[in-house]
C-alpha cells in the first residue's frame, strides 16, 4: 500500500511538472533555474531534444520550439538537418540559451552527454570570433549582413556575458564542467571582445558616443542589416554594451571614457513628454502604434538615430528613413520595437559606478531633465534635403520642362535628373526617352497643370509619334522613369467643360515607372493611367489621388501602391487590367479610401487581380466588393473570375464580410508580410532599391 502511494505521488509530481511546462512558453522553460526541475524526467526529455537539435557545428538554429514533444516524423526531420552549417547562430538568444540549459542539467544529473554537447557549444562560440574580437550573426556559413559584427538583439553581448560567467565559474558553470585550459581560451576571447566593443564605438568630433546594431567586420564602421535596419546610432543594443562594460572589475581608462561618452549621448538624446501608445486590441484591424504627448511620461529613446544629425527615424521595408511612425506601413509600425526605455535602467547604476571608479570624469545626467526633442538639440521635423549639385538640369518658373527633357541623351545610361523649382507650369510634358527622373522642389507648390481631353490634346504628336491624353505622358520606351515631388492636375472638367470624360493627369505606355510623393489630380476619369502593352510594372508611394471620375488608379500589368490617399466622388476608384498574364496584379497597402458621396471601391472590365492590405475605407465607400463593370453586357468573359484578396482591411461602419482576410484563397497564398514590391514584380524589378539609390535627389 505504501509503495502504491509513493508511485502515485511520483506520478502526480511528474504530471504537475508536465502541466507547468506546458503552460510556459518554450523560451521560459529553457531559462528555468530551479535545481529541482533539472532532476525531473521532463528536464531530461527536453535536454535529449536539445542534443538532437544541435548542429554538427556545435551551435543551434533560432526561433524553434525545442521544448514541445516531437513526433517521430519531426525527429526524423531534425536528424536529417543536423549536418546543416548555415543556420547556427547566437541571434535571438539561440545557442547560448540551449547551452545554459544543458549546463544546469549536467550539474544535476552528471550525464556526460549533456556536458559534451555543452563543450561543443563552447567550441562553436570560440570558433566564430573574428581576429578583431567581434562575432558575426551566423557562422560558419554566412550571407548578406550576417557577416557583420553583430550587436543586434544583444547577440554579442549575451555571448560575452556567458563567457565572463564561465571564466569566473559562476553558477551553473562550476565544478568539472569546464576545464582550466578552456577557461583560459574564454578569457582571451572575452578580452578581445572588449577591445572590439571599444574599437567600434562611434566617435563624433573625437568624442565617443554609442554603437550601431552591426558594424563592418573589416572597417568597423556602422553597417546596415535588413532593409529597415539602416546604419545608425542604436540605443537599445548600446545600453546593453554599456552595462557589459560597467560589469568589468578593473576598467581601463579606455573603458571609462567609453562609458562616460555613451551616458552623455544617452542623456542628450532621450525623448521626453511623450510615450508609445498601442491603440486598439491585438488582432484588431484598428490596432496601431503611435507616439502620443504625455508630460508625465518617463523618458524614452528611439531605436535608431541617423548618423548625420543624430536624430530619430523609423523605416519601412523600402529602406527609406522617415521621421514619424505614421509615415511607415502598419506591418513595420506595429511589428518592430521602434522606441525603448532601456537606457533609463543605466542611470542609477552609472552614478554608482562613476563614484566608485572615476568620480573625476563623472557625467551629469538625469531622467528628470528635458530631452533633446524639448531642448532643441533634435529637430524632429527636419525635412530631408536633396543635393542640388546632383541634378543634371534645373527648370525655373517660366522655363520649358520639355526643353530640359530634350537636353537628356536619347538613351541615358544613367538617370538624368531634372529639378523643377516651385511654381505653376501650364505645360504638357512628354517623356520620350528612358531613365528620366523628374523631381519637383515641393509637392504642394510645384504644380504642372493643363486642361486636356483626348479630343483637345495639346500635343497629339511628338517627334513623329502619337501621344496620349495627359498632363505628363510617358511614351512607349520611356522606361525606368521616376516622377516625384509634384502636383500634376488635369483641370479640364472645372475650367473648360463640365464633364468627367477621360482626363489623364499622368498617362504612360512605358514600364518600370515610379510615381511617388505627389498629388495626382484630375477632373475626369483615369487620372493615373499607366498602360504598357505587355510588361507594365509600376510603383507608387505617398500619393494623394483625387478625381470625381471613375477608375482613377487604373494600371495594366503589375502595380504596387503604398501609403496613398484616394478621394473619389460617386464612381469606382480603382481598376485593373491583368489579362496579359494570370500573375498580373494590383497591390495596395497601408492606404486610405474616401469619397465626397457614396462610392464603390473598384471595378474591372477584363481579367484582374486585386490585393489590399492594411487599408482603411471611410463610410462613404459602399459596403460592396470590387465587381465587374457592367451588369447589362459582357465586354470580356474574364475566365479567371473574381480575384479580390484582403488582409487587415476595415471600413468605417463595418462591412458585410467581403473585406474579411482571405489571402490564403489566392493562388500564391502569400503571408501578409511577404506581400512586398519585390513579391509583386516576381523579383524582376526592385523599385525600392532604385528609390534608395536616388535618395540624394528624391529626399522627401
Amino acid at each position: 500500500m505504501r509503495n502504491k502511494r509513493i508511485e502515485m505521488m511520483i506520478l502526480l509530481c511528474f504530471a504537475f511538472v508536465m502541466a507547468a511546462t506546458a503552460q510556459k512558453g518554450y523560451k521560459q522553460v529553457l531559462r528555468e533555474t530551479d535545481p529541482q526541475f533539472f532532476r525531473t524526467e521532463e528536464a531530461r526529455r527536453i535536454g535529449d531534444q536539445l542534443l538532437l537539435y544541435q548542429r554538427v557545428t556545435g551551435g543551434w538554429p533560432k526561433n524553434i520550439d525545442m521544448v514541445k514533444r516531437m513526433t517521430d516524423k519531426e525527429r526524423e526531420q531534425v536528424m536529417a538537418e543536423k549536418s546543416r552549417r548555415n543556420d547556427s547562430t547566437t541571434d535571438n538568444d539561440a545557442t547560448t540559451t540551449q547551452m545554459i540549459f544543458l549546463a544546469r542539467l549536467y550539474q544535476q544529473t552528471k550525464d556526460e552527454r549533456y556536458k559534451d554537447a555543452f563543450c561543443k557549444g563552447v567550441n562553436y562560440l570560440l570558433s566564430g570570433q573574428y581576429p578583431n574580437g567581434g562575432w558575426p550573426q551566423f557562422w560558419p556559413v554566412m550571407r548578406d549582413y550576417q557577416i557583420h559584427i553583430t550587436y543586434n538583439d544583444h547577440a554579442m553581448e549575451h555571448t560575452m556575458l556567458m563567457l565572463k560567467d564561465m571564466v569566473e565559474q559562476q553558477e551553473p558553470y562550476q565544478g568539472k564542467l569546464i576545464t582550466k585550459e578552456m577557461r583560459k581560451k574564454m578569457k582571451v576571447a572575452f578580452d578581445k571582445g572588449i577591445d572590439c566593443i571599444l574599437a567600434t564605438q562611434i566617435r563624433r568630433d573625437g568624442k565617443p558616443t554609442v554603437w550601431c546594431q552591426q558594424h563592418d567586420r573589416e572597417t568597423l564602421e556602422p553597417a546596415k542589416a535588413r532593409a529597415f535596419e539602416l546604419a545608425s546610432f542604436c540605443s537599445s543594443e548600446s545600453a546593453g554594451l554599456v552595462r557589459l562594460l560597467m560589469s568589468l572589475d578593473h576598467p581601463s581608462d579606455e573603458v571609462k571614457t567609453a562609458i562616460h561618452g555613451a551616458m552623455k549621448w544617452f542623456d542628450d538624446h532621450k525623448l521626453t513628454g511623450m510615450r508609445v501608445a498601442h491603440i486598439g486590441k491585438w488582432g484588431s484591424p484598428y490596432r496601431d502604434t503611435q507616439l502620443v504627448a504625455d508630460k508625465n511620461a518617463r523618458p524614452i529613446w528611439a531605436r535608431f538615430y541617423d548618423l548625420e544629425y543624430g536624430e530619430p527615424f523609423v523605416c519601412d521595408r523600402d529602406g527609406v528613413p522617415r521621421r514619424h511612425l505614421y509615415q511607415i506601413g502598419s506591418e513595420r509600425r506595429n511589428g518592430y520595437a521602434w522606441y525603448t526605455e532601456g537606457p533609463s535602467s543605466l542611470y542609477e547604476d552609472y552614478n554608482k559606478w562613476a563614484e566608485r571608479y572615476d568620480p573625476k570624469h563623472k557625467v551629469a545626467i538625469s531622467l528628470q531633465t528635458k530631452g533633446g526633442n524639448e531642448t532643441g538639440l533634435l529637430q524632429w521635423f527636419r525635412k530631408p534635403k536633396a543635393n542640388m549639385a546632383d541634378f543634371d538640369a534645373i527648370v525655373n518658373p517660366g522655363d520649358s520642362i520639355q526643353l530640359a527633357i530634350e537636353k537628356a541623351p536619347q538613351q541615358p545610361t544613367k538617370p538624368y535628373k531634372i529639378l523643377i523649382r516651385k511654381g505653376t507650369y501650364h505645360q504638357k510634358v512628354v517623356i520620350d526617352r528612358p531613365n528620366i527622373v523628374l523631381v519637383g522642389e515641393d509637392r504642394d507648390s510645384t504644380i504642372i497643370v493643363l486642361a486636356e481631353t483626348a479630343k483637345t490634346n495639346k500635343m497629339p504628336e511628338y517627334h513623329g509619334k502619337p501621344t496620349g491624353n495627359g498632363v505628363i505622358v510617358l511614351q512607349e520606351g520611356a522606361d525606368d522613369c521616376v516622377i516625384s515631388g509634384l502636383t500634376v492636375y488635369n483641370n479640364y472638367g472645372t475650367t473648360i467643360e463640365n464633364t468627367t470624360t477621360h482626363q489623364m493627369a499622368i498617362f504612360g505606355r512605358a514600364t518600370r515607372t515610379i510615381v511617388i510623393n505627389s498629388n495626382v489630380w484630375a477632373d475626369g476619369n483615369d487620372a493615373l493611367a499607366l498602360w504598357a502593352k505587355t510588361d507594365g510594372m509600376y510603383y507608387h508611394a505617398d500619393l494623394y489621388l483625387r478625381c470625381p471620375g471613375v477608375d482613377f488608379l487604373c494600371p495594366r500589368g503589375w502595380c504596387y501602391a503604398t501609403r496613398c490617399r484616394f478621394l473619389g466622388d460617386s464612381r469606382a476608384i480603382i481598376w485593373h487590367d491583368g489579362r496579359g498574364s494570370k500573375d498580373q496584379k494590383l497591390v495596395i497597402k497601408d492606404s486610405y479610401f474616401d469619397a465626397k458621396s457614396p462610392t464603390i471601391l473598384g471595378r474591372y472590365h477584363h481579367d484582374s487581380q486585386f490585393f489590399l492590405l492594411n487599408c482603411r475605407l471611410s463610410k462613404q465607400i459602399l459596403d460592396t466588393n470590387i465587381c465587374y463593370a457592367y451588369s447589362d453586357k459582357v465586354l470580356d468573359p474574364c475566365p479567371w473570375g473574381l480575384r479580390t484578396y484582403y488582409y487587415n482591411c476595415s471600413r468605417e461602419g463595418g462591412n458585410s464580410g467581403w473585406l474579411n482576410d482571405n489571402l490564403e484563397e489566392s493562388e500564391e497564398k502569400p503571408l501578409f508580410h511577404a506581400v512586398t514590391a519585390l513579391w509583386t514584380f516576381k523579383e524582376k524589378w526592385d523599385p525600392e532599391a532604385r528609390i534608395r539609390d536616388l535618395w540624394n535627389v528624391l529626399a522627401y
